[in-house]
C-alpha cells in the first residue's frame, strides 16, 4: 500500500479552510498556508541543511503549529521527525540523541542551553532556532508548493520515545502506513469530520497529541485548535464556545470537572469526548453524565495503533469501565500463560496484531524481537471480556501482585476507591510482606477542600473486596506522580512508605 500527501489533498480541497490555530498567541493557517509552509520546509532540509532520506530531524518544543509544518515537512523531503519531551532534563535526553543521532535539532529559544548542551555531545547536529531565525530561512526558500511522492507504509515517518519509567526510552518506529490506519480506525470510531473543530491539549511528543486526534481531524479538512500547555480554565472555555472535540487522559478531565467554571459550562456542543492512557474513574464519568456527556473510554499504545479501542457511546454509557470491541483493522487476542487463546471471561495477556503494529524499536532488534512475536505485540496489559464480547483493561501485567498465593490486579481495587467520598485519585501497588508476600498499598488524593479517613476507606474495601484484595496501608497526597502522558508513575508510590510499615499491616482479614 501507498501512502500519498493528505495534507496537499485537504489544501486541494479545502484551500481556505482553517487548518490550525495556536490557542496561546491566535495564529491561524489555512490548509493552503500550512501546505505552502511545509513546503517551505522540505526545501528547507534538503537545500539549506543537505539532509538526505532517512535523516533524523528532532523537534525540543511545546505544542506549536510550526511542529506540524515540520512533520509534514519530514514527509515531503523524505526524512524521519523525532518528536523530543521538553519536559525531560538534559541528562535525560542526551541519551536519546545519542540514539538516533538526528542531523537537524530545531526547538524553541527558551531550551537554548539544552539545545547547546546537545550540539555539545553531537557535534554533526546542526541547530535551528524557532524564532526569527526558523522565519527567515523559511522565506529564503523556494515558495514551490511540494506534494510528498507516495510513500511505502512501512516507511518510517516519525519516532517517538517512549516514557521509560522503567528503563531507557526506546524509539517506536511509526509509519506512513501506522499514522494512516490510525486515522482509519479513528473515522470508523470518533466519526471525524470536516466541519470539526479540534481541541488538542496533549503534547506532540506523545502518540495521544499527533494522532488523537490531529493527523485525522487534518485529513478529514477540519481544525486542530492548538494549546501549548493544558490549562482547565481555557479548555472549559474552548469547550463552550467552538470546539466539537476533545481526546484526554482521565487526569485532564479531573481538572476540568474540579475547576469552579465546570459546574455552570453548557457542554452540549461537543459532540465527542474520549479518554485513554488509563481507566477513568468512573465517579469522573458519572460527573460528565450529569450534565449530559459522555466520555467513551479508548486503549491504544505508541507501539500499536493508538486507536485500537474506542467505545461507542451505548456502550460507554451502559458500562464506563469498558473500551469496548476492537476498531477496524484493529487485531487482537487474550491468552493465558501458554499463549493459548482464553474463552469466555476469563482474564488473560492482551495482544494486538494487524497494520496498526510498528516494525519495532530504533536500533534495538533483540527488544523488537522480545515484544512483537509472529506479527502480535505483548502488550502487557490484562483483560477480558465480558458476556457481549466487550473489553475491560483490567490492568498491566507488571502492576499485578500476589498476596497470600492469589493475584490481586490493582485496577479493580483502584475502582472501588475512586467511587468513595472524598476520593479525586487512587492508585494501588503492591509492596512487600513478610506474611503474605506482597500486600497493596493505596495511595489517594483528596477531592478540593474534601478529606480521606482511613479507617472509612478499609471499611468500604471490607465491603466490596475479598480480603486478599484489602489494601494494607492507606497513604494521602496532594498529587500522583505522573508521566507527562499522563500515566500514574506507580513505581515512585513504594517510597511513600517509611521502612518500619513494609511487612507489616497483618491485622487484615484475609480469609475471604
Amino acid at each position: 500500500m501507498q501512502i500519498t500527501d493528505w495534507l496537499h489533498r485537504s489544501a486541494e480541497h479545502y484551500p481556505a479552510r482553517v487548518a490550525v490555530e495556536d490557542a496561546a498567541d491566535g495564529r491561524r493557517f489555512t490548509y493552503a498556508e500550512l501546505n505552502e509552509r511545509a513546503s517551505r520546509v522540505a526545501s528547507v532540509l534538503s537545500a539549506k541543511f543537505q539532509l538526505r532520506p532517512g535523516d533524523r530531524v528532532a523537534v525540543l518544543s511545546e505544542n506549536r503549529p510550526e511542529y506540524l509544518e515540520l512533520m509534514y515537512g519530514c514527509a515531503k523531503s523524505h526524512t524521519i521527525l523525532v518528536c523530543l519531551n521538553w519536559r525531560l532534563p538534559t541528562n535525560e535526553l542526551l541519551p536519546i540523541i545519542g540514539d538516533c543521532s538526528p542531523a537537524l535539532l530545531v526547538y524553541e529559544p527558551r531550551f537554548h542551553a539544552v539545545a547547546a548542551a546537545i550540539q555539545a555531545a553531537s557535534p554533526d547536529c546542526a541547530l535551528l532556532a524557532l524564532d526569527i531565525a526558523y522565519e527567515e530561512v523559511l522565506w529564503t526558500a523556494a515558495p514551490n508548493v511540494v506534494e510528498m511522492p507516495p510513500r511505502h507504509a512501512d516507511d518510517t515517518w516519525l519516532l517517538l520515545y517512549t516514557s521509560g519509567t522503567t528503563g531507557l526510552p526506546k524509539g517506536v518506529l511509526q509509519s506512513y502506513g501506522m499514522v494512516f490506519v490510525n486515522a482509519v480506525n479513528t473515522f470508523l470510531a470518533g466519526a471525524v469530520r470536516g466541519e470539526d473543530v479540534f481541541l488538542n491539549v496533549l503534547p506532540f511528543f506523545h502518540t495521544g497529541g499527533l494522532n488523537l486526534y490531529t493527523n485525522p481531524v487534518l485529513m478529514a479538512g477540519g481544525t486542530v485548535v492548538i494549546a501549548r500547555r493544558f490549562d482547565p480554565a481555557a479548555t472549559i472555555a474552548r469547550l463552550t464556545h467552538d470546539v466539537t472535540s476533545l481526546f484526554a487522559v482521565p487526569a485532564i478531565y479531573l481538572q476540568i470537572a474540579a475547576h469552579p467554571d465546570f459546574e455552570a459550562a453548557d457542554l452540549t456542543r461537543v459532540r465527542n469526548f474520549s479518554v485513554g492512557g488509563a481507566p477513568i474513574p468512573q465517579s469522573l464519568s458519572c460527573a460528565f453524565a450529569r450534565k449530559g456527556v459522555t466520555i467513551a473510554p479508548g486503549y491504544g499504545m505508541t507501539e500499536a495503533g493508538p486507536t485500537i479501542f474506542l467505545a461507542d457511546l451505548a456502550t460507554a454509557s451502559a458500562k464506563p469501565l469498558s473500551v469496548g470491541k476492537p476498531i477496524g483493522l484493529a487485531r487482537i487476542r487474550i491468552v493465558d500463560e501458554s499463549g493459548k487463546e482464553v474463552t469466555g471471561t476469563e482474564p488473560g495477556d492482551l495482544m494486538i496484531g494487524g497494520p496498526v503494529l510498528t516494525a519495532g524499536y530504533w536500533n534495538k532488534p533483540d527488544m523488537t524481537a522480545e515484544a512483537i512475536r509472529d506479527g502480535w505485540l505483548l502488550t502487557g496489559d490484562i483483560a477480558c471480556r465480558d458476556e457481549e464480547g466487550d473489553v475491560f483493561i483490567v490492568g498491566r501485567r507488571k502492576d499485578m501482585y500476589i498476596s497470600g498465593g492469589e493475584n490481586v490486579y490493582p485496577a479493580e481495587v483502584e475502582n472501588l476507591l475512586h467511587g468513595l467520598p472524598g476520593v479525586a485519585e487512587a492508585a494501588v501497588v503492591g509492596v512487600p510482606s513478610q506474611k503474605w508476600g506482597e500486600v497493596g498499598l493505596a495511595v489517594l488524593v483528596a477531592e478540593t477542600g474534601g478529606r480521606i479517613s482511613e479507617d472509612e476507606v478499609l471499611s468500604a474495601c471490607r465491603l466490596g473486596l475479598a480480603g486478599y484484595k484489602i489494601p494494607h496501608f492507606v497513604r494521602v497526597v496532594d498529587a500522583l506522580p505522573r508521566t507527562p502522558s499522563g500515566k500514574v508513575e506507580k513505581h515512585k508510590l513504594p517510597g511513600l512508605l517509611a521502612s518500619r510499615d513494609v511487612g507489616h499491616g497483618d491485622d487484615i482479614d484475609e480469609s475471604v
